[in-house]
Protein backbone atom coordinates (compact mmCIF):
# COMPACT_ATOMS: atom_id res chain seq x y z
CA UNK A 1 0.00 0.00 0.00
CA UNK A 2 1.43 3.27 -1.15
CA UNK A 3 -0.07 6.46 0.14
CA UNK A 4 0.13 10.39 -0.64
CA UNK A 5 -0.35 12.14 2.78
CA UNK A 6 -0.78 15.97 2.12
CA UNK A 7 -1.43 18.71 5.45
CA UNK A 8 -1.82 22.22 4.74
CA UNK A 9 -4.37 23.35 7.60
CA UNK A 10 -2.12 25.67 8.65
CA UNK A 11 1.31 28.14 8.32
CA UNK A 12 3.37 24.50 8.56
CA UNK A 13 3.01 22.47 5.12
CA UNK A 14 3.65 18.37 5.59
CA UNK A 15 3.82 16.00 2.42
CA UNK A 16 4.75 12.76 2.64
CA UNK A 17 4.91 9.24 0.57
CA UNK A 18 4.66 6.11 2.62
CA UNK A 19 4.86 2.34 2.30
CA UNK A 20 2.58 0.00 4.19
CA UNK A 21 2.07 3.09 6.81
CA UNK A 22 5.88 3.71 6.94
CA UNK A 23 7.61 6.56 5.56
CA UNK A 24 9.96 6.84 2.59
CA UNK A 25 9.97 10.31 1.84
CA UNK A 26 8.73 13.61 3.48
CA UNK A 27 8.82 17.55 2.99
CA UNK A 28 8.04 19.21 5.87
CA UNK A 29 8.29 23.23 5.96
CA UNK A 30 7.49 26.24 8.75
CA UNK A 31 8.50 28.85 6.25
CA UNK A 32 5.74 31.47 5.28
CA UNK A 33 5.15 30.57 1.38
CA UNK A 34 2.10 30.66 -0.43
CA UNK A 35 1.31 26.53 0.10
CA UNK A 36 -0.57 26.80 -3.36
CA UNK A 37 2.65 27.65 -4.82
CA UNK A 38 4.52 25.17 -3.13
CA UNK A 39 2.21 22.00 -2.20
CA UNK A 40 2.34 20.52 -6.07
CA UNK A 41 6.46 21.66 -6.45
CA UNK A 42 6.84 19.16 -3.52
CA UNK A 43 4.49 16.58 -4.37
CA UNK A 44 6.88 15.86 -7.20
CA UNK A 45 9.73 16.16 -5.44
CA UNK A 46 8.74 13.38 -3.39
CA UNK A 47 7.72 11.07 -6.71
CA UNK A 48 11.69 12.19 -7.89
CA UNK A 49 12.82 11.10 -4.72
CA UNK A 50 10.97 7.87 -4.18
CA UNK A 51 11.05 7.36 -7.90
CA UNK A 52 7.53 6.16 -7.94
CA UNK A 53 4.55 7.31 -10.52
CA UNK A 54 1.63 9.00 -9.79
CA UNK A 55 0.00 5.98 -11.03
CA UNK A 56 2.01 4.11 -8.25
CA UNK A 57 -0.18 5.32 -5.52
CA UNK A 58 -3.03 3.58 -3.63
CA UNK A 59 -4.83 6.43 -1.61
CA UNK A 60 -4.31 9.70 -0.08
CA UNK A 61 -4.78 10.51 3.01
CA UNK A 62 -5.28 14.66 3.60
CA UNK A 63 -5.50 16.67 6.69
CA UNK A 64 -9.12 17.69 6.05
CA UNK A 65 -8.98 20.76 8.82
CA UNK A 66 -9.77 22.45 11.02
CA UNK A 67 -7.26 25.57 10.60
CA UNK A 68 -6.60 28.71 7.73
CA UNK A 69 -9.29 28.75 5.49
CA UNK A 70 -7.11 28.93 2.58
CA UNK A 71 -4.50 26.44 3.81
CA UNK A 72 -7.02 23.43 4.46
CA UNK A 73 -8.82 24.19 1.27
CA UNK A 74 -5.84 24.14 -0.46
CA UNK A 75 -4.97 20.72 0.39
CA UNK A 76 -8.23 19.32 0.37
CA UNK A 77 -8.67 20.64 -3.17
CA UNK A 78 -5.30 18.83 -4.50
CA UNK A 79 -6.22 16.11 -2.92
CA UNK A 80 -9.86 15.33 -4.35
CA UNK A 81 -8.44 16.76 -8.08
CA UNK A 82 -5.54 13.68 -7.38
CA UNK A 83 -7.75 10.91 -5.79
CA UNK A 84 -9.93 11.95 -8.67
CA UNK A 85 -7.70 11.59 -11.55
CA UNK A 86 -6.40 8.36 -10.52
CA UNK A 87 -9.65 6.58 -9.43
CA UNK A 88 -8.26 5.94 -6.02
CA UNK A 89 -9.77 6.29 -2.46
CA UNK A 90 -9.63 9.39 -0.71
CA UNK A 91 -9.32 9.40 3.20
CA UNK A 92 -8.95 12.68 5.41
CA UNK A 93 -7.70 13.24 9.21
CA UNK A 94 -7.84 15.68 11.69
CA UNK A 95 -5.43 18.26 11.10
CA UNK A 96 -5.62 18.27 15.47
CA UNK A 97 -4.82 14.42 15.06
CA UNK A 98 -2.00 15.23 12.80
CA UNK A 99 -0.44 17.26 15.27
CA UNK A 100 -1.22 14.57 18.45
CA UNK A 101 0.27 12.02 16.25
CA UNK A 102 3.08 13.85 15.28
CA UNK A 103 4.53 14.46 18.75
CA UNK A 104 4.81 11.15 19.69
CA UNK A 105 3.74 11.98 23.12
CA UNK A 106 2.20 9.62 25.19
CA UNK A 107 -0.86 9.98 27.40
CA UNK A 108 -3.18 13.35 27.14
CA UNK A 109 -2.39 15.66 24.93
CA UNK A 110 -4.74 18.93 23.36
CA UNK A 111 -3.22 20.26 19.71
CA UNK A 112 -4.26 23.57 19.47
CA UNK A 113 -4.52 26.46 16.68
CA UNK A 114 -5.22 29.91 17.24
CA UNK A 115 -8.74 31.00 16.30
CA UNK A 116 -8.35 34.50 16.83
CA UNK A 117 -10.40 36.78 19.20
CA UNK A 118 -8.63 34.38 22.49
CA UNK A 119 -10.56 31.53 21.07
CA UNK A 120 -8.51 28.50 20.36
CA UNK A 121 -9.36 25.03 17.95
CA UNK A 122 -8.23 22.32 19.83
CA UNK A 123 -9.67 18.74 20.79
CA UNK A 124 -8.39 16.39 23.58
CA UNK A 125 -6.73 13.10 22.83
CA UNK A 126 -4.76 10.01 24.26
CA UNK A 127 -1.92 8.29 22.67
CA UNK A 128 -1.23 4.81 23.95
CA UNK A 129 0.92 2.37 21.80
CA UNK A 130 -0.54 2.36 18.75
CA UNK A 131 -3.87 3.42 19.54
CA UNK A 132 -4.74 7.38 19.07
CA UNK A 133 -7.65 7.95 20.55
CA UNK A 134 -10.01 11.12 20.22
CA UNK A 135 -11.29 11.83 24.04
CA UNK A 136 -12.74 15.38 23.60
CA UNK A 137 -14.09 15.96 20.21
CA UNK A 138 -12.76 18.66 18.39
CA UNK A 139 -13.99 22.11 18.71
CA UNK A 140 -13.94 26.35 18.63
CA UNK A 141 -13.51 27.47 22.43
CA UNK A 142 -12.02 29.71 24.51
CA UNK A 143 -8.51 28.53 25.75
CA UNK A 144 -9.88 28.48 29.72
CA UNK A 145 -12.67 25.69 28.38
CA UNK A 146 -10.13 23.63 27.08
CA UNK A 147 -7.00 23.87 30.08
CA UNK A 148 -10.46 23.39 32.62
CA UNK A 149 -11.31 19.76 30.34
CA UNK A 150 -7.39 19.25 31.06
CA UNK A 151 -8.00 18.81 34.49
CA UNK A 152 -10.78 17.45 34.38
CA UNK A 153 -8.92 14.13 32.75
CA UNK A 154 -6.10 14.58 34.97
CA UNK A 155 -3.69 17.32 33.11
CA UNK A 156 -2.01 16.91 30.22
CA UNK A 157 0.07 18.51 27.59
CA UNK A 158 -0.72 21.39 25.24
CA UNK A 159 0.43 20.96 21.86
CA UNK A 160 1.21 24.15 19.70
CA UNK A 161 3.31 25.64 16.90
CA UNK A 162 6.16 28.46 18.89
CA UNK A 163 6.23 29.81 15.32
CA UNK A 164 2.67 30.87 15.48
CA UNK A 165 1.04 34.28 17.68
CA UNK A 166 -2.35 32.83 19.65
CA UNK A 167 -4.48 35.73 20.46
CA UNK A 168 -5.77 33.54 23.52
CA UNK A 169 -2.07 34.13 25.67
CA UNK A 170 -1.27 30.94 25.55
CA UNK A 171 1.89 30.99 27.50
CA UNK A 172 2.60 27.36 28.41
CA UNK A 173 2.69 24.68 25.49
CA UNK A 174 4.89 22.04 23.82
CA UNK A 175 6.45 22.81 20.46
CA UNK A 176 4.30 20.41 17.56
CA UNK A 177 4.05 20.84 14.57
CA UNK A 178 2.70 18.53 11.62
CA UNK A 179 4.36 15.65 10.47
CA UNK A 180 1.66 13.84 8.17
CA UNK A 181 3.80 11.02 7.32
CA UNK A 182 2.79 9.97 11.08
CA UNK A 183 -0.80 9.30 11.17
CA UNK A 184 -1.32 6.32 8.93
CA UNK A 185 -0.37 3.88 11.81
CA UNK A 186 -3.57 5.19 13.73
CA UNK A 187 -6.15 3.73 11.50
CA UNK A 188 -9.38 4.68 13.97
CA UNK A 189 -8.48 8.33 13.27
CA UNK A 190 -8.78 7.95 9.43
CA UNK A 191 -12.34 8.60 7.75
CA UNK A 192 -12.52 7.59 4.01
CA UNK A 193 -14.18 10.00 1.76
CA UNK A 194 -17.03 10.45 -0.72
CA UNK A 195 -13.91 12.21 -3.16
CA UNK A 196 -17.06 14.46 -5.01
CA UNK A 197 -19.04 15.10 -1.21
CA UNK A 198 -16.10 15.61 1.15
CA UNK A 199 -15.47 19.21 2.19
CA UNK A 200 -13.04 20.85 4.49
CA UNK A 201 -13.93 20.63 8.52
CA UNK A 202 -13.50 24.42 9.33
CA UNK A 203 -15.48 23.97 12.88
CA UNK A 204 -16.07 27.82 12.36
CA UNK A 205 -17.73 29.51 9.26
CA UNK A 206 -15.95 32.57 7.87
CA UNK A 207 -16.60 36.16 8.66
CA UNK A 208 -18.23 36.09 4.64
CA UNK A 209 -19.77 33.39 5.24
CA UNK A 210 -21.55 34.53 8.51
CA UNK A 211 -22.55 37.87 6.25
CA UNK A 212 -23.58 36.12 3.83
CA UNK A 213 -25.91 33.71 5.50
CA UNK A 214 -27.40 37.09 7.57
CA UNK A 215 -28.25 38.52 4.00
CA UNK A 216 -29.89 35.82 2.23
CA UNK A 217 -31.85 34.85 6.11
CA UNK A 218 -32.70 38.75 6.65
Amino acid sequence: MISLLIDTSNRPLSVAINKDGYCQAEINTTVKKTHSATLMVYINELFKMTGYKREDIDRIIVARGPGSYTGVRIGVTIAKTLAHALNIPLYSVSSLAVIAASSGMEGITAPMFDGRRGNVYTAIYQLECSTLEEVMDAGYMKLETVLDSLKAHDGGVVLADAGEKFSSGLETFTHAVPRISSVEKFTSILRQEDVHQMVPEYLKVSEAEKNWMERTQS
